[in-house]
């Protein structure tokens, strides 16, 4: 059974139950006004003509008024209606018959007067100990009877219940008939109702089944935060909206796994494949010329530092991308971009190279580990060494600009393009664009990796910073690192 018609099953049910005892609430009250109004009428009428009996003593007789008279014929009309008493009849002690006036209609009563429809034992307050009985009538409505005691007897008084009858059945008509009514209405709005307040609930149905089929694009329906349903749609909007940013996530980190593992294998399958074609010389017969032996034990040598490097570079962007702690503790920024400078005069002399470490507060401290700061600086002066001409200016700057510390590297070089400088920091990506390049016998192993940009990036990211660039084509770049700084107190 679904809840929309256990709701109005519910719904219905306490109507039900609530309008049924309404009116039989009204029909009570209704019943017992009916019994009080007609004893009224016995008891007073009752009273009356005792009196009048017991003034006359003995010779007190019932007698009817007079044919002709117009109140009696008012009297019978309203008495053959069931409005007032028709019967009257006088009984010994010992409930015979003495005499009976009426008019026209008489309850069906037996010749002695069961006990049954005797009047109670007189009382102080009621000495004629008058009682009202109901018996049965002929078809045509039942009869109320007073009985109450004379002197020498009893009286009875007794009226048709013919109006009173008609009225309990046409309220009970008009009561069932309003009630079923009434039910059917509120049932029909009910279940309308209902269904428009659960519709929110078919639209999250319909969502969640075309999620399930792969569609996690689809949100629900926004109700507003003033109802259930609708608080309930916006916590499952947002709740998709963190689904689907996870899939996509995890779609884009397949993606960069794959083209990571295709890139890896292509760089790894060059000097995979020099390595195997100087051992396949060696195996030919280069052994035996000296010359030959040289040269290919060389490029082999070289081809196997390649591998280690690259292998190295894998390794460690494995590792930072898996979140590893780093070795954190104060590092002096402008000891490490001099350190880098000397060395890069060292190998590339004739290039002009400049520091400029400018900062009013000393010296610029970050909170890092200081072997990886460091190859980012060494990654980042190889990069002008690979791509400007030999002879090209370059500038190293580290100092403090929005309360963080700041690594530039600058050349006056060919710069990049607005695409290049989009994926300069991705992974086995070159300016240059072929995938591989020639390399001369003495070429260093950091040439052509094209990972060099990428650890960079890593390893400031590592650091809660971020790595940039600014480059226009023809006027050189910049490339900048910026990290949190550090206090010297810190350890």
């Amino acid at each position: 059974m679904t809840l929309r018609t256990r709701l109005v099953l519910v719904l219905s049910g306490l109507l039900a139950l609530g309008m049924a005892l309404s009116v039989g609430a009204t029909f009570g009250a209704l019943q017992d006004w009916r019994q009080d109004q007609n004893d009224e009428v016995l008891a007073a009428v009752a009273g009356q003509l005792r009196e009048d009996l017991v003034a006359r003593g003995s010779d007190g007789r019932l007698a009817l008024p007079h044919e002709a008279d117009q109140l009696t014929g008012v009297w019978r009309a309203s008495a053959e209606q069931g409005d007032l008493p028709s019967f009257f009849q006088i009984r010994s002690r010992d409930g015979q018959v003495r005499q009976t006036s009426d008019f026209g209609v008489r309850p069906d009563l037996p010749r002695t007067l069961p006990s049954g429809l005797w009047p109670q034992r007189g009382t102080a307050d009621d000495p004629a100990g008058g009682s009202l009985h109901s018996v049965p009538g002929d078809g045509d409505g039942d009869w109320l009877l007073h009985s109450s005691q004379l002197p020498d007897g009893m009286l009875l008084v007794g009226m048709r219940t013919t109006v009173a009858d008609e009225l309990m059945h046409r309220t009970g008509v008009v009561a069932a008939t309003s009630a079923v009514a009434a039910l059917l209405a509120v049932t029909l709005l009910s279940w309308r109702a209902v269904r428009g307040g659960l519709r929110p609930l078919e639209s999250i149905a319909a969502t969640a089944a075309a999620i399930g089929d792969g569609d996690l694009t689809r949100r629900i329906p926004a109700d507003g935060p003033r109802t259930e349903v609708g608080r309930l749609g916006l916590a499952l909007n947002a709740m998709l909206g963190q689904i689907e940013s996870a899939f996509d996530e995890r779609r884009r980190a397949e993606e960069r796994l794959r083209r990571f593992v295709a890139d890896a294998s292509h760089e790894l399958r060059t000097p995979v494949a020099t390595i195997r074609g100087y051992a396949e010389l060696f195996r030919r017969g280069a052994s035996n010329r000296p010359d030959d032996l040289a040269q290919a034990m060389a490029r082999i040598e070289s081809e196997a530092r390649r591998m280690g490097s690259l292998v190295e570079e894998l390794l460690l962007l494995a590792r930072l991308d898996q979140g590893l702690p780093l070795a954190l503790a104060p590092v002096d920024l402008g000891m490490l971009a001099a350190e880098a400078v000397d060395d890069a005069r060292v190998l590339a002399p004739s290039r002009p190279l400049l520091l400029e470490t400018a900062s009013a507060d000393g010296p610029v401290l970050v909170r890092g580990d200081a072997d990886r700061l460091r190859q980012v600086l060494a990654n980042l002066l190889s990069n002008v060494r690979q791509h400007t001409p030999d002879g090209t200016e370059a500038w190293v700057r580290v100092g403090v600009r929005d309360g963080q510390a700041v690594i530039e590297v600058a050349d006056s070089g060919p710069g990049l393009d607005e695409e290049q400088a989009q994926h300069v920091f991705e992974r086995f990506f070159r300016v240059d664009p072929s995938r591989t390049r020639a390399q001369a016998p003495g070429d260093s192993p950091e040439e052509g990796s094209g990972l060099g940009l990428a650890i960079v990036a890593a390893v400031a990211q590592a650091h809660g910073g971020g790595a940039e660039v600014d480059a226009t084509p023809g006027k050189g770049a910049v490339f900048r690192v910026r990290l949190p700084l550090g206090h010297p107190g810190q350890a």
